[in-house]
């Protein structure tokens, strides 16, 4: 088992996005979005199945998963894979989850699994501008400025496709 670093766990308890990569059945990889990441203990992270039932079903064939967990802004982060084990709705390792995910706030509809990943490899991630000679701090700052200049044109874009719906934007 890999031990889970300081930083490892900042970078997770920042990003709470993962790309989760299973095999189907078939042998097609799959991957999918988690909102939902986050650090079980100094061995296992975990996240909350709300809806996937293809990541569900690949887990039941072959319970290995390879999850990439990225900061935006300081475009670096980890690759993280080991095997997988589902815990069902009920389940003590269920119970738990949710408990700490949602505190005492029930989840809107009840999420249909637990997904436990035991860290058997941990790689790091970077940005190939830490290559070239760059900081973190320089990134950040770089990322920060085009993040908001993003989001700016994909509120105008939502304007335009609003408009064009006949809805308003309140």
């Amino acid at each position: 088992m890999q031990t889970l670093t300081p930083d490892m766990r900042a970078v997770i308890e920042t990003a709470q996005l993962c790309f989760a990569a299973t095999v189907t059945p078939d042998g097609r990889p799959s991957l999918s979005p988690k909102g939902s990441i986050r650090v079980w203990d100094d061995a296992h992270l975990y996240f909350v199945d709300v809806a996937s039932p293809g990541t569900r079903a690949n887990l039941a064939h072959t319970p290995w998963l390879e999850l990439n967990v990225v900061d935006q802004v300081s475009r670096r982060g980890y690759r993280f894979a080991g095997p997988a084990a589902l815990h069902l709705a009920g389940s003590p390792t269920y119970l738990e989850a949710l408990q700490r995910a949602y505190g005492g706030a029930p989840p809107g509809p009840a999420p249909a699994a637990v997904v436990v990943v035991t860290v058997e490899r941990a790689a790091a991630l970077f940005s190939p501008a830490y290559a070239r000679g760059d900081d973190e701090a320089s990134l950040r700052a770089l990322w920060r400025e085009r993040r908001a200049a993003l989001d700016r044109e994909f509120e105008a874009h939502l304007a335009r496709m609003s408009a064009a719906r006949g809805e308003s934007r309140a």
